[in-house]
């Protein structure tokens, strides 16, 4: 399998996963000992990010304009809408409408994090894609994408942020977004903890379209952790409800793969795939 290397002057990066199944990334800690400890530390501290003192409504939506304006202008953002609107939406025709979509663990707006911006931009045009080229026919395609978002460090201003948008977004405490997963769901999911991306793939009807950590890497940690090599990646020990791998290569076989392209700006997209669902031609061939 090929993968993709990561840039040399990126910082290792190690998770924790709080009590509520959220995985969170902590960069540059060299020292495995330290980090271990580190880790356990905050594993079930979390809680709604600080807002930065004098940071306001507007100064958020600044900040959105900009990110926003510098995706759209950069050559990713046109690879995207290329794959978009010439490859994933057409081959879904015929599998019904995509009517919501269920953001996962975005992070906090307000705080500062440029991971969390870029993938809301993306998440936004994709959304916009979807309203424009629809994955249904014409007579059938959607006017309205309700958008369901869920991280539990949201804090007021994000949730504020987020509702100013549009009245179809909906910022929901978990585990309420898991109820909204249906076949008819776009679930934005990238980088999830393990337990939480599984439990997102195993509602009672799989998402026809997701955008997504790898899934054969999720394949792969997940051997590794129950072999007991996975000491790092801390979190869910103990309070796995999901130890059978399967349910990521279930959707795999039921679905088709396209990796992200490398952004320029950012590394969010690393390990990064869209998912859509096979059309019933695939479906005859596979």
């Amino acid at each position: 399998m090929t993968r993709k290397k990561k840039l040399p002057s990126q910082p290792r990066c190690h998770q924790f996963t709080d009590s509520s199944g959220w995985t969170h990334i902590i960069k540059g800690l060299k020292n495995t000992h330290t980090s271990s400890s580190l880790l356990k530390q905050n594993k079930d501290k979390l809680q709604p990010a600080p807002i930065p003192p004098g940071q306001t409504l507007l100064d958020l939506q600044k900040t959105h304009a900009l990110y926003r304006s510098q995706w759209l202008s950069s050559p990713c953002y046109q690879h995207i809408r290329s794959l978009f609107v010439d490859d994933v939406l057409p081959q879904m025709r015929g599998r019904g409408k995509i009517d919501r979509c269920v953001a996962l663990g975005l992070g906090s707006l307000s705080n500062g994090r440029r991971s969390a911006w870029w993938e809301f931009v993306f998440l936004e045009t994709v959304l916009e894609l979807l309203l424009s080229s629809s994955a249904s026919p014409p007579s059938t395609a959607q006017s309205v994408l309700k958008v369901f978002l869920q991280d539990p460090i949201f804090n007021a201003l994000d949730h504020t942020f987020l509702s100013s948008l549009s009245d179809n977004y909906t910022t929901l405490p978990h585990p309420l977004a898991f109820a909204e997963i249906t076949d008819t769901t776009f679930l934005f999911a990238p980088h999830l903890e393990l337990e939480v991306y599984a439990k997102a793939l195993s509602q009672a009807m799989q998402p026809n379209l997701c955008v997504g950590t790898d899934l054969r890497e999720c394949v792969d940690r997940w051997a590794v952790r129950r072999h007991g090599e996975d000491k790092d990646m801390g979190g869910g020990e103990g309070e796995d409800e999901n130890k059978d791998n399967g349910v990521f290569e279930r959707y795999l076989e039921r679905t088709v793969e396209r990796k992200l392209p490398e952004f320029e700006r950012d590394d969010w997209m690393y390990f990064t795939c869209v998912y859509r669902a096979r059309s019933d031609k695939e479906d005859d061939t596979s």
